[in-house]
């Protein structure tokens, strides 16, 4: 598709290093997030944050029909879950996607400097509502 091609012609020309992380793959709907995990973690957090707002109840009921809450600490995993999830997947020899190493980082980056701190703070939003 054209704007397919568009968003890949601005991630290589306008990101640094953008030639190595644009994706060639298509994809209904864009979400652009520095660290995929990070994407993913959001949408959960959005998720979670939507299925205990009153204002939406109406819309949730009329998609799904009856409905029981589910907890968010089953929608969105909790930093030190989450930490526990890479530090098994880094001892069965899984490997970052960006260094190759088995190491605790993320994409590149430090797990508990970056990528900790920003589920930490997906969880804060999280708990407020």
């Amino acid at each position: 598709q054209w704007y397919q091609r568009r968003v890949r012609e601005s991630v290589v020309s306008y990101i640094r290093h953008g030639g190595t992380i644009a994706a060639d793959v298509s994809a209904d709907l864009l979400v652009s997030c520095g660290v995929s995990n990070w994407g993913g973690q959001a949408i959960a957090a959005g998720l979670a944050v939507l299925q205990s707002c009153p204002v939406h109840d109406r819309y949730r009921r009329k998609g799904i029909g009856c409905y029981s809450p589910v907890s968010s600490t089953k929608i969105l995993l909790s930093p030190e879950k989450d930490r526990q999830l890479h530090e098994w997947l880094r001892d069965k020899g899984f490997r970052d996607g960006c260094t190759g190493r088995c190491d605790l980082t993320v994409d590149g980056l430090d797990y508990q400097e970056v990528h900790y701190r920003i589920l930490l703070e997906l969880n804060k939003v999280v708990d407020k509502v």
